[in-house]
């Protein structure tokens, strides 16, 4: 008879990863909030917001390379000579938090991080164009629902509450930043196939924060907005922006994904544009247009579906396997 004690740790043991999961859903929803507030109350620029975050995230991620002991990894002759993957990583993630970021001040937190997380959709197109990844007819269901709800969601912006002649442009900057993080997911894949986690987690984000800066440093001669100095709170919250979301929030899925079904973690990601809505409603008094709320739904409904379309596939195959005839043979 297993002890009493073994059957609850054996339990928590199953139970952990979901609720691990669950706390990474809730510390990214927080990362939309967190720009919105910076910009809102200490007038950040958003742009500059992308810039402190990836900086902190990467130098975070070099003290846990330390830590782990993989520091080495960087100076390697096959790391250098990889170097230029690491710094198109960079710009792509560069890329994505400022077209996302700006995007929060054209549309509604809701529509931003639902369309920012349409990543999925994009991964199966590109799977299939250039490593000839079948998509099954499910999975073209959810692609479909999900291209028609961004559609919709695009017409139907115009009816926002506010910064109504630049709603559209907001869809548009948060659907370029899915498409550049689909881009930067790819190359993850491949280079940490053989690559520790937190040293190329820090030269990418490191050399995303250059790319910002630059991009600053440029623009703030033209526009004249502020890069460097902020109350304390604001770099508080850019440290809690880098720690929260990107670290805490990147090591759980990546824990995730050894522990639970890719499936399982893919539509649990999708929790994201749901808790910030809800937080964005709580600290902003922020509603989305009813429609708006409804055609989000069906592109997270289309995520979900293409998500897990494999995992459907297999059940089908599964159930037909059980309903097909026994063959007896000659008797």
């Amino acid at each position: 008879m297993e002890p009493r004690g073994d059957n609850e740790k054996s339990k928590f043991q199953l139970i952990l990863p979901y609720l691990l999961l669950f706390i990474a859903v809730v510390t990214v929803s927080f990362s939309a909030i967190i720009v919105v507030e910076l910009n809102v109350t200490y007038g950040v620029r958003y742009e500059v917001t992308a810039m402190y975050r990836t900086f902190f995230a990467g130098i975070g991620a070099l003290l846990l390379s330390f830590r782990k002991k993989k520091i080495n990894w960087i100076f390697q002759k096959t790391t250098l000579s990889k170097s230029h993957w690491y710094v198109l990583a960079g710009l792509l993630l560069a890329i994505h938090f400022a077209t996302w970021f700006v995007s929060l001040g054209f549309t509604s937190i809701a529509i931003s991080t639902t369309l920012v997380d349409t990543v999925p959709i994009f991964l199966a197109v590109f799977g299939y164009l250039f490593f000839k990844e079948k998509v099954n007819y499910i999975g073209m269901i959810g692609i479909g629902l999900a291209v028609t709800g961004g559609i919709l969601l695009a017409f139907s912006s115009t009816n926002e509450t506010s910064n109504q002649s630049n709603s559209v442009l907001g869809i548009i900057l948060a659907l370029i930043g899915a498409l550049t993080v689909a881009f930067y997911f790819l190359i993850g894949k491949k280079i940490l196939k053989n690559a520790p986690l937190w040293p190329y987690f820090a030269l990418v984000n490191l050399s995303s924060a250059l790319f910002l800066f630059i991009y600053c440093l440029i623009y703030s001669s033209i526009d004249g907005f502020e890069m460097f100095i902020f109350p304390p709170i604001v770099f508080v919250l850019f440290i809690v922006s880098a720690i929260g979301p990107s670290l805490v929030g990147h090591a759980i899925y990546n824990y995730s994904l050894k522990k639970l079904p890719a499936y399982v973690v893919g539509v649990a990601i999708l929790g994201e544009p749901i808790g910030a809505t809800i937080l964005a409603i709580l600290l902003f008094n922020q509603f989305p247009e009813p429609l708006s709320i409804l055609f989000a739904l069906v592109i997270i409904v289309g995520v979900a579906i293409t998500s897990l379309s494999n995992n459907i596939k297999l059940k089908l195959i599964k159930s037909k396997e059980k309903e097909k005839p026994l063959d007896t043979g000659d008797v």
